[in-house]
């Protein structure tokens, strides 16, 4: 069996897209969410995904349905219901704003 080197395997998965953005790093999820068979495995992916686009010191992000669902590689439809479902389920919280933009709030802990 071939020994994998994760180090070079890592560095070249970090890849400046056309947009700039470099991948790197990780994203964890809640240990409660996790365990919680209610959730839907979709929507730990959409959770994943606002919780990669966290900044620093943020409380919320404010990612776009369509970016949402290109990352999860999920239909918009099905982005748009697995937010319900978490809004639902108390993982998360929607602040509309006047414009195009939600800021969702992500809870650990429910």
């Amino acid at each position: 069996m071939e020994k994998i080197n994760l180090k070079s395997k890592y560095q070249s998965l970090i890849k400046e897209n056309k947009g700039g953005y470099k991948y790197r790093g990780f994203v964890m999820l809640p240990h409660s969410l996790l365990m919680n068979e209610k959730i839907k495995p979709h929507a730990l992916l959409v959770f994943w995904v606002l919780t990669a686009h966290l900044f620093k010191g943020k409380e919320y992000c404010f990612p776009s349905i369509q970016t949402i669902a290109k990352e999860a590689r999920l239909s918009p439809r099905m982005v748009r219901y697995m937010i319900k479902d978490l809004e639902k389920q108390g993982y998360l919280e929607i602040q509309s704003t006047n414009g195009f933009v939600n800021k969702y709030y992500l809870k650990s802990e429910i």
